[in-house]
């Protein structure tokens, strides 16, 4: 599979009801090795209710950004979540399903996770 292929996919929870679809990835990188670089590993989902366009980079709180943009980007994302790649059971043929139910963890790393 194409990571690619991951963007716009519906996103499931494991009763069915739909979280949202595919929006963008995040990846943590593994310890280098010599001369090389780590590999890249697929660590969650970006999941937005709201939209299918991706954020451009926009979602990290630390990135300064136009106002208009500003707003535009939390107008079209409000809602959406990390979702860790743990949670997946499958990759259907044009969905992800949750073997889980999702934990909610919020975009912008300075909103704390809520509770329950």
């Amino acid at each position: 599979m194409i990571l690619s292929d991951l963007l716009g996919r519906r996103v499931l929870e494991p009763d069915g009801t739909e979280l949202g679809r595919v929006v963008d990835l995040r990846f943590r990188r593994g310890p280098a090795r010599r001369a090389h670089e780590g590999e890249l590993e697929l660590v969650a989902l970006i999941v937005s209710p709201h939209s299918r366009l991706s954020f451009y980079g926009y979602e990290r709180g630390r990135v300064n950004r136009p106002a208009v943009i500003d707003a535009l980007i939390r107008r079209m994302h409000r809602g959406s979540r990390v979702v860790p790649w743990e949670c997946v059971a499958r990759i259907g043929d044009d969905d992800v399903r949750l073997g889980v139910k999702a934990p909610v963890i919020p975009l912008d790393t300075r909103v704390p996770i809520p509770e329950g």
